[in-house]
């Protein structure tokens, strides 16, 4: 038996409950036969406002998650995607190493599934950009979210050239960000000395700007909603070169 929208694959996909961007970059970019179900993880609408502030958002994520997969896995799905970036990158790749296998087990055993980790999706997707070395990096987040962001990604053998963040003041407004000012960052971090424009941030809207400045900048441009439904398509069997929405799902 087969459910009937997602003939293909039924991708369960978890967010914090703030969040509205991943639900409509995911849904953009769905090909036929796949479906998703949302699940939250319910955190409040917290203000952000320091680097304090920042930390116990990212903590009270970290607490949601748990009850937030075993919520999802009750839908019964081939693939679980974790709709979030920050917690996944915090400390760098050897704690996200270890809450990566955490909730993969819990989903192995509880769910017999697999699932897709922001931090280790980002790792398979630069393997596909192997003369890329040093990176330029957006986000919406305070500086020491930053710091964990270029921590990750020297981890995993990548310079962070520059890094610049909206520092929004809360899991709500960093989808009020506009394209014009993610362009502007764009414009901050880049440059002759960088290879690859990465974006950080699940509730920032990023998809469709990202093709357009690839277009632009002659370079690849990376949104993390995209990286993340990439890994769970391609780690489902499903190859479908899917156009609009940058070099990374339309080539690899």
């Amino acid at each position: 038996m087969q459910d009937f929208y997602g003939y293909r694959k039924k991708f369960a996909v978890l967010v914090p409950s703030t969040n509205t961007a991943v639900e409509t970059e995911y849904h953009k970019m769905c090909p036929e036969g796949v479906v998703l179900a949302t699940r939250g993880c319910v955190i409040p609408p917290m203000p952000v406002s320091d680097e304090d502030s920042f930390v116990a958002l990212v903590k009270a994520i970290g607490n949601a998650t748990e009850q937030g997969l075993r919520d999802a896995l009750t839908v019964l799905p081939d693939h679980v995607i974790f709709g979030y970036s920050a917690e996944t990158f915090w400390d760098g790749k050897e704690r996200s190493d270890r809450e990566f296998k955490k909730y993969n087990d819990i989903a192995q055993a509880e769910g017999n599934c697999n699932i897709t980790f922001g931090a280790q999706a980002i790792m398979d997707a630069l393997k596909c950009y192997p003369d890329v070395k040093r990176i330029g990096v957006i986000t919406p987040y305070m500086p020491v979210g930053d710091a964990m962001v270029v921590k990750f990604l020297a981890d995993i053998g990548y310079e962070v050239v520059r890094i610049a963040g909206h520092r929004s003041d809360s899991p709500v407004s960093i989808a009020y960000e506009t394209a014009g000012k993610n362009r502007a960052l764009v414009k901050e971090v880049n440059g002759d000395d960088v290879d690859l424009i990465l974006q950080a941030g699940t509730n920032l809207h990023f998809v469709e700007l990202a093709a357009q400045l690839e277009q632009e900048l002659g370079k690849p441009v990376l949104a993390i909603n995209a990286i993340t439904f990439w890994h769970a398509l391609r780690n489902n069997g499903i190859p479908d070169r899917i156009k609009g929405f940058g070099s990374l799902l339309a080539e690899h």
